[in-house]
């Protein structure tokens, strides 16, 4: 890939939008070098569509099973290829449609998991909850069409094969890399498979496999969570989350167990226990042909009501580079990063929650593209209660992240609507991928309220533009309305009714959680952690510049320039730096060169944040970076494991991880893609940013374990 750099623009950008530049006056010449026919004659500031008005609070919160998002089942008859004491499933990847709002014109076309005919499938659905040490094995069917639902970038890499591949990943999860859902593992329904798809060699050799068939292997050797599976394909991975490639695998274990019989916490699948997934959308208009010209061209087969994904590389939002040796960016186009206008929660549109006065748990997951939510609860105002009030509501408590529980609870107070920043907050702040369990306590609310629960997040975070925040009065979406979508602040309605019954015993939680994997670090609240003295550290960088089309491209990189340019970049493809043996500790330095904060996902391991530092940024030339402030500890409910960290600009974050490979009933040779084009021994995984349309662009790189 062709990286194009001007002057210490590799080093950093500082991601003011395109908007904003203009009205400075900067960057006019970039669009003088578009050519006049990119868009087919379609004006550039046209091309990002909007969702159409939707009610709000018309819906109820779908909930899991039932009538809700459908819980996977076992398989009952046997095959003889299964592991011995291994729990299975067959679960298929298909296209269906589902009605996601009452006043969307047409059920919206999805891709996902789900079992049986089309007409059982829902958003979201598939959902896995097991014990820990209890492993599961599932069959995976991908029944994709050929065509895809969205738009594909062909200048990307991946998307030179077919668009119905799948590829599956369990975010979070401690397993063989061969079940892992590398990018380059991906399958599709005639039988081609990437480089590293050895799946069904290993886990049904010597059978005959249905060619659109894929074997995966979870030990579940993991304390209680909240992990998700999600598609990972090359190239795709962006656009099979979009389009709803995912759902949630929620591990249980004794520990657990004993905190709700003794404590009355909530248990994983509790009536009192509320998953809430999070993402942002934009519907397809009925006015599409006037929002964004091309779509109709480029996606024939859309209609209103269906998913709208971003497809132009629109100068006036984003940098473009005035040099393009490859020309424009090409139509359909990646992004920087893509934000919808519609927060689906559960996959409903603006759904509402009936709660009564007693304690909940609350299970956050936020599977947005890009978007940072910092959800608390407001009370509404009239008259209609639709739109968030200026008065606090409860309060949240966490008790857990998405690597299990804290090692204390840690209260959250939410009664300021100003976005989180610094450390040690008294917000929730939730990067995309990251996870939070809470406890939240009505039972003073009084019967009749009504609820908000409320984010205002900068997006991008934290240098954000309005543009991107759909709410009344924000005069850059004016097409937002009090009780009307479009609307990315207001997430969903809660209401309070009297309690039905005999009260819950009160949850009174220990105050040091001792979850089942004990925390390597001991760490105090507010107080930095140094290196441990017997861990090697390793530095590393996050990067962005400009691609040979002049699109902002963002990197992962060593503390080391790349040969021949002033940046510290590596593209995903270039050989692997990251190398670790088994067993070994080490401490991680990322510096963020970027305006951006980062949530850096890591798969295999979990890490213990140790600290975060100022450094001086725009002279950085390489290796260890000149710091310019006092070390800062993570924020109290940062504690503990993390598999999603965020990474802030002008700041070195610090992480600590062991390398355990994990320990299953069958030989995993070691990735013949490494062998065959680095020469490397090893089992292969990733590390890449969360941020969708980053980590396809190219913010990813392998990890090797060794």
């Amino acid at each position: 890939m062709t990286m194009c750099f001007e002057g210490n623009r590799g080093m950093l950008t500082r991601r003011l939008s395109r908007r904003s530049l203009l009205k400075a006056g900067a960057l006019a010449s970039a669009t003088l070098a578009i050519p006049g026919e990119w868009l087919a004659g379609a004006s550039p500031a046209a091309a990002f569509s909007q969702s159409d008005r939707l009610r709000k609070f018309i819906t109820p919160l779908r909930g899991v099973g039932g009538a809700g998002i459908p819980l996977a089942q076992p398989d009952t008859k046997r095959q003889a290829w299964w592991q011995p004491g291994v729990t299975h499933y067959t679960i298929d990847i298909r296209e269906f449609s589902d009605q996601l709002h009452p006043d969307l014109p047409n059920p919206t076309r999805l891709w996902g998991f789900g079992q049986g005919s089309a007409a059982h499938f829902r958003h979201l659905g598939g959902i896995i909850a097991v014990k820990r040490d209890t492993p599961v094995q599932i069959t995976f069917r991908n029944q994709l069409p050929s065509r895809h639902i969205l738009p594909v970038d062909r200048s990307i890499m991946g998307t030179e094969n077919q668009d119905n591949r799948a590829d599956v990943h369990l975010h979070g999860g401690l397993v063989p890399w061969t079940s892992d859902g590398g990018p380059h593992a991906w399958w599709d329904p005639q039988g081609h498979h990437g480089p590293s798809f050895i799946n069904n060699d290993v886990l049904r050799p010597g059978g005959s496999v249905p060619a659109n068939e894929a074997e995966y292997y979870y030990p579940n050797e993991q304390g209680s969570r909240l992990v998700w599976y999600h598609d990972h394909s090359l190239g795709t991975t962006r656009l099979n989350a979009y389009a709803g490639i995912a759902s949630a695998y929620v591990i249980y274990d004794d520990y657990e167990l004993g905190l709700v019989a003794a404590h009355h916490l909530p248990g994983p699948l509790d009536p009192r226990t509320v998953y809430l997934a999070f993402q942002d959308k934009i519907f397809v208009s009925a006015q599409i042909a006037k929002r964004d010209p091309t779509w109709p061209k480029i996606m024939p087969h859309s209609r209103p009501g269906d998913l709208w994904y971003a497809h132009v590389y629109d100068p006036d939002r984003w940098d473009l580079a005035p040099e393009q040796p490859a020309g424009p960016p090409p139509n359909p186009s990646v992004v920087p990063e893509f934000f919808g206008d519609t927060i689906l929660v559960n996959g409903t549109a603006y759904p509402f929650l009936e709660v009564e006065q007693r304690e909940y748990r609350f299970r956050m997951l936020n599977a947005c593209q890009a978007r940072f939510l910092n959800p608390r609860l407001v009370y509404a105002k009239g008259p209609d209660y639709k739109e968030p009030g200026s008065f606090a509501g409860p309060a949240f408590v966490q008790i857990g992240t998405e690597g299990g529980f804290l090692p204390a609870p840690v209260y959250l107070d939410g009664s300021s609507l100003e976005a989180v920043s610094g450390s040690n907050p008294s917000q929730l702040l939730l990067a995309p991928a990251e996870r939070a369990d809470l406890i939240v306590d009505f039972r003073n609310v009084a019967a009749g309220a009504r609820l908000i629960l409320l984010s205002d997040a900068d997006a991008p975070y934290p240098d954000g533009d309005k543009i991107n925040d759909f709410h009344p009065g924000n005069p850059e979406t004016p097409s937002s309305r009090a009780g009307f979508g479009p609307n990315t602040r207001t997430l969903l309605q809660i209401r309070v009714k009297a309690r039905v019954g005999a009260a819950n015993p009160s949850i009174r939680l220990p105050g040091a959680l001792q979850p089942t994997d004990p925390f390597v670090i001991a760490q105090e609240p507010g107080v930095p952690t140094s290196n441990p003295a017997d861990a090697s550290v390793r530095r590393l960088t996050l990067n962005e510049t400009s691609d040979e089309h002049g699109r902002l491209i963002q990197f992962l990189g060593t503390d080391t320039p790349v040969a021949g340019s002033p940046g510290f970049g590596e593209a995903y493809l270039d050989k692997p730096t990251e190398v670790v043996k088994a067993g070994t500790e080490e401490v991680w330095e990322i510096a963020n060169l970027t305006g951006d904060t980062h949530p850096i996902h890591f798969h295999l391991v979990n890490v213990q944040i140790l600290s975060r530092q100022a450094f001086d940024v725009d002279h950085y030339a390489g290796g260890a970076p000149t710091l310019t402030g006092p070390a800062v500890a993570p924020d109290n409910n940062e504690l503990g494991w993390k598999e999603t960290v965020r990474m802030n600009p002008g700041e070195v974050t610090r992480v600590w991880m062991r390398f355990t490979l994990p320990v299953v009933p069958f030989t995993v040779p070691t990735s013949p893609r490494l062998v065959e084009q680095y020469g490397i021994h090893g089992a292969e995984y990733v590390w890449h940013c969360h941020i969708l349309d980053h980590e396809e662009h190219d913010m990813m790189r392998p990890l090797v374990v060794v």
